[in-house]
């Protein structure tokens, strides 16, 4: 498809004025009032990530549909998807500058481009647009993470704000799927924690409302997992193979928090040691896992042996195997703070920490916790000096003992912080 048949296709408000509402959700999500912020406070670059399905083509629409009812004019808006055709970014916008009559080189426009990890060199082409056309504000989406911050870094430093969307948060998830806004908090607990086994299996916006276990299950499994390690990874890396990937994600989905040993899983799927650290450098980059380093003071010695592997989301893990529930919380818990770092010496072991405060965390999937629950926690405390520990578990009451505080799984989702 050429430029202009695919610019055409992709921006209905040239002849209609609008973005139609299947296009521009009536739900905002919580990121759009930063990113809207963003977009019209500075010049700079806004950079939007995330896995896919969590509503990035859904944000810009909105931006989209904000900025004309803002009085932006529609024609000054130009929308162009990498998943639907290649193009380099100039010859784009000429062809833009040919169907509609705006000069891009010269008037006030907005350039949404979307999956722009696959455009080739994409930060470097933006970079030049940027630097030459002050005219233009940019808006891009991608769901290789890892690659567009990197190459942000590299190419863009000092032009852009970086947003991550992650999946819905348990609010947004109860918002969405009833329609009822929630104003205190406090009041909807006792309704977040009914929906929360609901909300774990399920936390994109499109299939937030979805009841059959098999239909949910399937779209996470074709529509994210399948599209990024048969599709989005074989584009944007050389010697990608995909059985392997999919037989890695068939072993860490089945047990979350698995040390990884890097001979033997080599030899068990009968791949070289570099084709194996790439494969799990891939699902790493497509957020499909998630690596947690075992926690030495020193974070640059944290060892390179011992490392974790969790799904990046439980609701991946949920949607191709059966994952023993003590595993579940964990990954939520990895999930809802981004973990980066557990720790392990002899015989204790703390199932995450966090590095800036130092935070130890312990993760209990019981309804009830005892005294020697917190007693690793005491050890880690004492023996680095951290300000608190965390333990949290499946029950409803929040309590402080000493340095522990006992957090609520619910009351950790609904914070999103501890």
């Amino acid at each position: 498809m050429e430029e202009k048949d695919s610019l055409l296709l992709l921006n209905e408000w040239w002849k209609s004025g609008k973005v139609s509402g299947n296009l521009a959700k009536a739900y905002k999500r919580k990121v759009f009032g930063e990113a809207w912020r963003l977009l019209n406070k500075y010049r700079q670059v806004l950079l939007v990530t995330g896995l896919r399905r969590v509503g990035k083509s859904t944000l810009m629409y909105q931006l989209i549909s904000s900025l004309i009812s803002k009085g932006v004019k529609a024609s000054n808006i130009v929308y162009f998807s990498f998943d639907i055709a290649s193009a380099e970014l100039t010859k784009l916008l000429d062809a833009y500058t040919s169907l509609i009559g705006v000069d891009w080189k010269k008037e006030k426009i907005y350039v949404f481009l979307d999956e722009v990890q696959k455009l080739k060199a994409w930060s470097s082409q933006v970079k030049v647009v940027y630097d030459a056309f002050p005219n233009i504000k940019f808006v891009l989406s991608g769901s290789a993470s890892l690659q567009l911050e990197n190459e942000a870094k590299n190419n863009l430093a000092g032009r852009y704000f970086a947003i991550d969307m992650k999946p819905l948060s348990i609010i947004e998830y109860y918002e969405l799927k009833t329609g009822q806004k929630i104003g205190k908090i406090g009041l909807y607990e006792s309704e977040l924690r009914n929906e929360l086994e609901s909300y774990i299996k399920k936390p994109f916006p499109e299939i937030a409302s979805w009841k059959s276990d098999a239909e949910i299950k399937m779209y996470i499994k074709e529509s994210i997992i399948a599209k990024i390690t048969r599709s989005d990874l074989p584009d944007t890396f050389v010697a990608v193979n995909f059985v392997l990937l999919e037989g890695l994600l068939n072993l860490f989905y089945s047990k979350p928090g698995m040390i990884v040993n890097i001979d033997k899983l080599a030899s068990d799927f009968q791949v070289s040691k570099t084709t194996l650290e790439n494969h799990l450098f891939y699902l790493g980059f497509a957020k499909l896992i998630r690596i947690v380093k075992n926690y030495r003071p020193n974070v640059s010695t944290a060892s390179r042996k011992l490392k974790k592997v969790y799904p990046y989301d439980a609701s991946l893990a949920l949607a191709i195997a059966n994952v023993e529930w003590p595993y579940v919380i964990e990954t939520i818990v990895a999930a809802a703070l981004d973990c980066n770092y557990y720790w392990r010496i002899g015989n204790k072991e703390i199932d995450f920490v966090m590095t800036n405060p130092l935070v130890p965390i312990e993760v209990k999937s019981s309804h009830a916790i005892d005294n020697e629950a917190s007693n690793a926690l005491v050890y880690f405390i004492e023996r680095y000096k951290a300000g608190k520990g965390v333990l949290v578990y499946n029950g409803e009451v929040e309590r402080k003992a000493g340095k522990i505080e006992v957090l609520p799984l619910v009351r950790l989702l609904i914070r999103d912080h501890i």
